[in-house]
C-alpha cells in the first residue's frame, strides 16, 4: 500500500454567458483593475476553499488548455469535473498574457475561466506564474518561464490579482515547478525563489489574510547541477527560513510509467519522498502544515513512457488512498481533466481523465466513486 500506513457532449453555453454578464454587473470598481472597471470573475468561495482539513479532497489541474478552450468546451469539461465530485480546479493566472505591457492589464480570458469554475460550484486555485518579457531576467529574456528580475514586481502583480479576485477565491499557488529549469530559467535558485515567495506571501496576506498560500508545486527531479530534487529544494527552503511564507508545502508526485507504490522506485520516487519531506517539515516546526499535491497522474497512449488506461486509473487510486490515509496530505489535483490533443504518441496530450472527445477513461469513474464515498 502507498500509506505509512506503508509507502504506500458539450452543452449549451447560455448559462455560462448569462453568468458572465451577471458577474460583470456586481463587482465594485474598487476591486477591479483600473484598466477594466466593473469586470470580475465569480461569486464568493465557500468554506471548502480555504484552510487545512483532514477531509480528503480531490481537484483537477487542467493546465493551460483550459484557457484555450471555447466556451462550449470549457462548459462541457467543467460539467464533467463537477459530476465527478471534484471540489476544485487549478487555473493558471498567467502574468505574461495578462500584463504584456507594464501597467496594462487584460483580464478577459482569466475572468471567463474563473467565472465558469465557480458557476459549476467548484473552488478555483490560482497559480500566479510566468513572466512578461519586460519583467524577465536578462539571461532568459526569450521565455515566459524566466524567473522575474525583481521579486517585488512579481509581488505587486500578485497583490493586484488577489485584490481583483479576493471576494471570489482564496487559494493561491506561488509559481509552478521552480525546482526545474523548464519553469525557472536560467536555472533553479532556491534563494531567489524564496525571496520571491516571501514578497508574494506578504503581499497576498495584506489583501486577504485568511487566504491559503501554497509554495509552487515541485516537480520530480534529481540533483544534477541544473534541476533540484524536491527534497533538496525543501530542505534548502527551511534553512533559509522560507517555510514561514507558505501555509502548505506543495509537490507533484509523478512516477509514471511506474505505479506510485512500486517498491523498486523508492530510491528516486517523488511519491515515496513525501514521507521524508514530511519529516523535514515536522523537524522545522511545521507539523501543522499539510503537503498539497497540485498535480499527479499518468499519461495514456502509445509513447514509451505512457501507461494503459487501467494503470492510469490504478496510479490515481493509489495516490487518493494515500490522501485518505494521511491527514497531513492535503487536497490533491489530478493532471489533467481532458486530453490536450489526439496524438497518442505524445504523452503531453494524453494525461486526461477524459479523451479529447469528452468520453471518460477508466480513471474518471474511479475518481467519481472515491469522491462519492469520502467527500
Amino acid at each position: 500500500m502507498f500509506r505509512r500506513v506503508t509507502l504506500s457532449v458539450p452543452k449549451s453555453v447560455v448559462t455560462l454567458a448569462l453568468l458572465l454578464v451577471s458577474i460583470a454587473a456586481v463587482i465594485t470598481p474598487a476591486h477591479a483593475s483600473p484598466t477594466t472597471p466593473g469586470r470580475t470573475a465569480p461569486s464568493s468561495p465557500d468554506g471548502r476553499c480555504s484552510g487545512m482539513t483532514s477531509s480528503p479532497r480531490i481537484g483537477a489541474s487542467p493546465g493551460a488548455t483550459l484557457a484555450a478552450a471555447s466556451n462550449a468546451d470549457l462548459n462541457a469539461e467543467l460539467d464533467l469535473a463537477r459530476d465527478a465530485g471534484l471540489f476544485s480546479v487549478r487555473v493558471d493566472i498567467d502574468w505574461s498574457t495578462i500584463e504584456r505591457n507594464r501597467g496594462q492589464f487584460d483580464w478577459t480570458n482569466t475572468d471567463r475561466v474563473l467565472a465558469a469554475v465557480v458557476a459549476h460550484g467548484m473552488c478555483p486555485l490560482g497559480v500566479i506564474a510566468y513572466t512578461p518579457q519586460w519583467a524577465r531576467v536578462p539571461e532568459a529574456m526569450g521565455d515566459s518561464h524566466s524567473r522575474p528580475a525583481d521579486p517585488d514586481v512579481y509581488a505587486a502583480f500578485a497583490r493586484t490579482v488577489v485584490t481583483r479576485y479576493r471576494d471570489h477565491m482564496n487559494l493561491w499557488e506561488i509559481w509552478n515547478e521552480p525546482n526545474i529549469v523548464g519553469f525557472w530559467k536560467p536555472k533553479p535558485d532556491v534563494a531567489a525563489y524564496s525571496i520571491m515567495l516571501r514578497a508574494a506571501y506578504q503581499a497576498i496576506k495584506q489583501v486577504q489574510p485568511a487566504s491559503t498560500v501554497l509554495s509552487g508545486g515541485l516537480a520530480p527531479a534529481t540533483d544534477n547541477g541544473t534541476n533540484m530534487n524536491p527534497k533538496s529544494f525543501l530542505s534548502a527552503m527551511y534553512q533559509l527560513g522560507a517555510n514561514k511564507y507558505f501555509d502548505a508545502f506543495n509537490v507533484h508526485p509523478y512516477t509514471y510509467p511506474w505505479l506510485p507504490n512500486d517498491p523498486s522506485t523508492q530510491e528516486w520516487s517523488t511519491a515515496f519522498a513525501l514521507w521524508p519531506m514530511r519529516d523535514t517539515m515536522v523537524a522545522g516546526g511545521d507539523a501543522g502544515k499539510q503537503i498539497w499535491l497540485t498535480e499527479f497522474g499518468a499519461p495514456t497512449g502509445t509513447a514509451s513512457n505512457a501507461v494503459s488506461e487501467q494503470v492510469q486509473a490504478d496510479s490515481i487510486v493509489i495516490v487518493m488512498d494515500a490522501v485518505l490515509g494521511n491527514a497531513w496530505i492535503g487536497p490533491s489535483y489530478v493532471y489533467s481533466l481532458r486530453d490536450a490533443g489526439t496524438n497518442l504518441a505524445d504523452p503531453e496530450q494524453n494525461f486526461g481523465l477524459l479523451r479529447r472527445d469528452f468520453t471518460p477513461k477508466s480513471a474518471y469513474g474511479r475518481i467519481a466513486a472515491f469522491t462519492g464515498a469520502y467527500s
